[in-house]
């Protein structure tokens, strides 16, 4: 693995025959009081000691990743377009500053169909904001949810039901973690790059896993599955990157006691 190039609002890491790119659609804050204890009461100020914050509130930057290959380039997650918090949307700039546009995309896999990972698909003309989708897939226990959102009308007909171990293009597999959401995927790349979505949102969870997020659907589910993969993660020795996670996005995590410590990835990695 090695960064090949990074700016602003992308980082573009090789993996063998792929490339994947960091794109950033924008950042955002959230109360403290999104983070939650196991028994769901909201921590104190020393129990957010080492939680990324911004003015007092969380920082929240939302990240798309698109995985280019010779099979075709397949966008895992599309961003909040301008349907979430002022400051998100800039999918679009971080696509052209990566060199690259919207066109390129051919296919589309979802982590989950919550707001900031959806939005994106549908453009402000209300048309679908990749031209030249073919297939937009999601969990089968959240197509009844992409279905009912009025503002994906435009991507339905793409719709493709994904099940654990299928392969949105040849290299990526889509791995269960639910919990966040009912069928909330993380998908490998090259057996090397696991994009996990929102299994994490925020830095102080890799040393408190137990922490979890107050719009995670059922959190003692989203917390197993965030200890099984982090723990898969350091035995595998895998890569990981999520929507929510600082830096680029992209990182190392490693054992730190009896939990972990995320290493983000820089130029010459």
């Amino acid at each position: 693995m090695r960064v090949v190039q990074a700016g602003k609002r992308f980082c573009e890491i090789e993996l063998g025959a792929l490339s994947v790119v960091m794109l950033l659609d924008g950042e955002t804050v959230m109360p403290v009081q999104c983070l939650l204890r196991p028994d769901g009461t909201a921590l104190d100020e020393a129990g957010l000691a080492g939680a990324d914050m911004r003015d007092g509130q969380l920082h929240l930057p939302v990240r798309a990743f698109l995985v280019r290959g010779p099979g075709g380039c397949l966008l895992i997650d599309s961003g909040a377009g301008k349907a979430w918090h002022k400051g998100l949307g800039h999918l679009g700039p971080a696509l052209a500053e990566a060199g690259t546009g919207a066109q390129e995309v051919t296919a589309i896999a979802l982590t989950h169909t919550h707001v900031d990972h959806v939005s994106g698909l549908v453009g402000s003309d209300g048309g679908l904001a990749f031209p030249n989708v073919e297939r937009v897939f999601v969990a089968t226990e959240e197509i009844m949810a992409f279905r009912a959102n009025p503002r994906l009308i435009p991507a339905q007909m793409r719709l493709m039901p994904l099940e654990q171990g299928d392969g949105p293009i040849f290299g990526v597999t889509a791995i269960n973690a639910p919990g966040h959401s009912p069928g909330h995927m993380a998908f490998l790349v090259e057996g090397r790059l696991l994009i996990w979505g929102d299994l994490v949102h925020n830095l102080l969870q890799f040393g408190r896993p137990e922490i979890g997020w107050k719009y995670d659907d059922d959190m003692a589910l989203a917390r197993a599955s965030r200890l099984a993969l982090m723990e898969q993660a350091v035995e595998a020795g895998w890569l990981v990157a999520g929507a929510h996670l600082p830096g680029p996005g992209i990182g190392r995590i490693e054992r730190a006691g009896e939990a972990y410590a995320f290493h983000p990835v820089r130029r010459g990695y």
